[in-house]
């Protein structure tokens, strides 16, 4: 998808979202982003829980 290209281009690349956040999960996915398996809970948010979604480098179109 375009909508990351002036981001982070072609870069591998990592973010945190909401576990419980389905529709923003399944965003990432769609952008090539997969758990890793690293979680977070932020106290000072009610105890949101977070996963870290990485994206490998992509190759040069």
């Amino acid at each position: 998808m375009a909508c990351d290209d002036g981001v982070v281009g072609g870069r591998a690349a990592s973010l945190w979202v909401a576990a419980d956040n389905r529709k923003a999960v399944g965003f990432y996915t769609r952008l090539g982003f997969t758990p890793d398996g690293a979680e977070d809970t932020i106290a000072d948010w009610e105890g949101l829980r977070e996963i870290r979604m990485v994206r490998p480098a992509q190759p040069a179109a």
